[in-house]
């Protein structure tokens, strides 16, 4: 065994910083502080999850002559088991499946077989995690959308002796309970928790994100956890080229290495390292910001110009151009002062040549009464009036018959006095009635022909009004106003463009608007230079725990290699030199005298590349005194791809051997291999009846 690199204390870290720029380690506390960052490490870890039993109820469709419902119900344990059968499509890969739904909060993909999926109705796992007991119950009510309750007990025998789905028992309790959004979520959560891991952040491109100028995309921060952690417990198939991991972006692998050999500072590294491309990216985009909109104004500035100029040109011709509107409504007011006065004149006329014609018709009607009528002639002279000169109610026809032919006065109904005519007398009246009806003829005829002169001159006033009330409305309905407004509102759209475009220095910028805009400009005088200085900080604190980091790594990479190679040649893997793990995730190893990337290794030896990786860095942790890996392993099928009963039994042989001789190991494998019952104990083997459907 190697000796062990020292681990920097947090103060001594600090110090390390402190010497590379300059400052008080105090102050690069609280730096770090300020962004979330404490360089406490991470003591000695001791992970542990065991697997005791693995429930399942549900309802088998679709198949040839098996369908119905189905319990299964194993006991497990530490050490080596094999999930075996003697034929296939015996659910072996299934009950992986729905061990690792439990264990993940969502299926592992290589142990998922669709037509499967939608038998499990209830899945139950009972465990112990990090030395605490659980039991976590999935209920399928939609096939591979369980919810989920978790089960906590002072001691997993408690759970144990719990049947089916039964919860009721003294010192167990329902700690938590999650709908199918948040089953993975939950199960996440308590994994990361109990066995003290953190999330592992990686820095990736975002695929559909535009290129800057060196052909660069923005990149964004993607945050690991248990789910692509699971990835250590349940290894890739033997078809898949990546070593470790779901993922190669970020060297993903290699940090889930460093995650379980317990690298010291490897996860405040991993956080630092996105902070700062964070950043990094941010001040990036800042300035590819202020560039593009320097250059978008420099291109839009010149054509604003010339627009603006134009428009203004415009604008002036249009002024030039204006109507004499001010005449016009001179003429206006002046032809309607015109018309009122002869309205008014013609009004007059108009009520002066009503009365000379009602007199006139006043003298007509009583001269023929006097013609006609004895008793008109009679009271020729007299008064005769129209209404009664008390009353007013008007003196009708009937009492003017009945003056004249019954001689009874038409204003007071009394008899007439009875008055012989005078001939000469009579004569005289009439004379007088001619001469009075001639006079208001006369009158009238002079009032008509004032009436008819008055008309004429108000037609030709109202005609002067209409003409010229025509001309103005006719100027102010011309397309000479819509330009000119058009004209205004295109000078005010530059103008306002142009103040935009030069951030309001243009010298046609209203100054309000010049005054607003001034105000809405952020103060940066003191921003940069200070995070200038703090970039400093976690640019030398980068530096310090990449180095810690480092150091470490390659340590116990190159502890790793030797254990790789071994158990390698012990899985059947041929011809196999060397490998010397980097830190980049390359496994590049030696096969037949010549470099092997890990990518052309056969399926089959891919596979066992992994198991030995995994393997390996689970004895040298055992080694070193912690348990930094969770100590299970779930293969699918490690012999689906031999060709030879021989190299099968040497691959299950060291499997089990492995399981039984690697500290607090507890491996679960699935095979169809007749070697199984030679080389696995009866108790160790989970089966079917007569070896056949396990369910």
């Amino acid at each position: 065994m190697k000796a062990d690199l020292p681990v920097p204390s947090e103060g001594e870290l600090y110090e390390r910083i402190a010497d590379r720029v300059g400052i008080e380690p105090e102050q690069i506390a609280e730096v770090l502080a300020s962004h979330g960052l404490e360089l406490t490490g991470s003591l000695p870890a001791k992970r542990e999850l065991v697997v005791h039993r693995l429930y399942c109820e549900g309802r088998k469709t679709g198949t040839t002559g098996n369908d119905g419902p189905f319990t299964v119900d194993i006991r497990l344990g530490r050490g080596p088991w094999a999930i075996s059968s003697s034929i296939n499509s015996a659910g072996k890969s299934s009950l992986l499946w729905a061990l690792s739904f439990a264990l993940r909060g969502e299926g592992f993909d290589a142990f998922c077989r669709p037509e499967t999926v939608g038998w499990f109705r209830f899945v139950r796992v009972d465990i112990e995690v990090g030395g605490a007991a659980a039991s976590v119950r999935l209920f399928f009510d939609k096939p591979g959308h369980p919810s989920t309750r978790l089960l906590t007990a002072d001691a997993i025998d408690d759970l144990l002796a719990l049947e089916g789905q039964s919860e009721g028992r003294m010192g167990v309790r329902l700690a938590a309970t999650a709908e199918p959004s948040g089953v993975k979520g939950l199960i996440g959560r308590f994994m990361m928790e109990r066995l003290g891991l953190q999330s592992v952040s990686v820095w990736a491109a975002e695929s559909n994100a535009p290129k800057d100028e060196n052909g660069n995309r923005d990149s964004a921060e993607q945050v690991h956890g248990w789910a692509s952690f699971f990835y250590a417990i349940a290894l890739n198939s033997a078809s898949d080229s990546l070593l470790l991991g779901p993922t190669l972006v970020g060297q993903l692998p290699v940090k889930l290495m460093q995650l379980f050999l317990d690298v010291p500072y490897a996860a405040e590294l991993s956080r630092l390292s996105t902070l700062r491309k964070a950043e990094t990216q941010e001040v990036s985009r800042v300035a590819r910001r202020a560039k593009e909109d320097a250059r978008a104004r420099d291109e839009q500035v010149a054509p604003l110009r010339e627009a603006l100029e134009e428009a203004q040109q415009r604008l002036r011709r249009m002024e030039a151009a204006r109507p004499d509107v001010g005449g016009l409504v001179a003429a206006v007011d002046q032809a309607a002062a015109e018309l009122a006065a002869q309205q008014t004149a013609h009004q007059e006329a108009s009520e002066q040549h009503r009365a000379a014609r009602k007199a006139r018709q006043s003298d007509q009607r009583a001269e023929r009464r006097a013609k006609q009528s004895s008793a008109a002639r009679l009271l020729l002279g007299a008064l005769d009036p129209e209404v009664c000169p008390r009353c007013d109610h008007e003196i009708d026809d009937a009492r003017r018959a009945a003056e004249n032919d019954e001689h009874q006065c038409a204003v007071c109904a009394r008899p007439l006095p009875s008055v012989l005519e005078d001939p000469q007398a009579q004569a005289e009246a009439l004379a007088r009635i001619d001469t009075r009806l001639a006079a208001s003829k006369v009158a009238e005829d002079s009032c008509a022909a004032t009436l008819a002169a008055t008309a004429e001159r108000l037609a030709a006033a109202r005609a002067a009004y209409d003409e010229s009330a025509a001309q103005l409305a006719k100027v102010r309905s011309s397309d000479w106003f819509v330009l000119f407004d058009k004209s205004q509102r295109e000078v005010d759209q530059m103008r306002g463009a142009l103040t935009l475009a030069t951030g309001g220095k243009c010298e046609d910028t209203p100054p309000a608007l010049a005054a607003a805009l001034a105000a809405a400009k952020p103060v940066q005088e003191n921003s940069v230079e200070q995070g200038s200085g703090y970039e400093t900080v976690l640019a030398a604190a980068a530096e310090a725990l990449k180095d810690v980091v480092d150091r470490h790594s390659r340590a116990l990479f190159s502890e790793l290699n030797d254990e790789i190679v071994q158990i390698a040649h012990d899985l059947g893997v041929t011809n196999l030199t060397s490998v010397n793990l980097s830190l980049g995730g390359q496994l590049n190893a030696v096969k037949s005298g010549a470099k092997h990337r890990f990518s052309a290794f056969s399926p089959v030896d891919r596979l066992r590349m992994r198991i030995a990786v995994v393997v390996g860095m689970i004895k040298v942790s055992r080694r070193r005194g912690i348990m930094s890996h969770p100590g299970l392993l779930l293969i699918d099928a490690p012999t689906a791809e031999e060709l030879t009963s021989q190299a099968t039994h040497q691959v299950l042989d060291t499997l089990y051997r492995t399981g039984n001789t690697v500290p607090g190991l507890q491996m679960i494998i699935t095979s169809i291999e007749d070697a199984v019952w030679d080389i696995y104990p009866k108790d160790r083997i989970v089966t079917g009846v007569d070896g056949r459907e396990l369910f």
